[in-house]
């Protein structure tokens, strides 16, 4: 049996997508639970989608921490340069 190649398969989505004349590109929603950890995902999709990023995670504890990273994930997205050109 053949392994599925799940990144050719994205790239497949994601040229079909980016190949559609006039149309405007859509809407996605990201959940994040970190700025750093959104990074890659936002470098790599913001050119092709508008992007919302969707923080929740009630298992992050103490409030603390899950206040440090929502204000992490915040700064982040002020200053990383393919989420503030593409306006995520």
């Amino acid at each position: 049996m053949e392994k599925i190649n799940y990144q050719k398969e994205l790239d497949k989505i994601l040229a079909d997508i980016s190949s559609r004349q006039n149309s405007e590109k859509p809407d996605l929603l990201l959940h994040a639970c970190c700025g750093p950890c959104s990074s890659y995902v936002i470098e790599y999709l913001a050119s092709i989608f508008n992007i919302t990023i969707y923080y929740y995670n009630p298992n992050i504890h103490p409030a603390e921490e899950y206040y440090r990273r929502l204000n992490e994930l915040k700064k982040f997205l002020t200053v990383f340069p393919d989420a503030v050109k593409n306006q995520v």
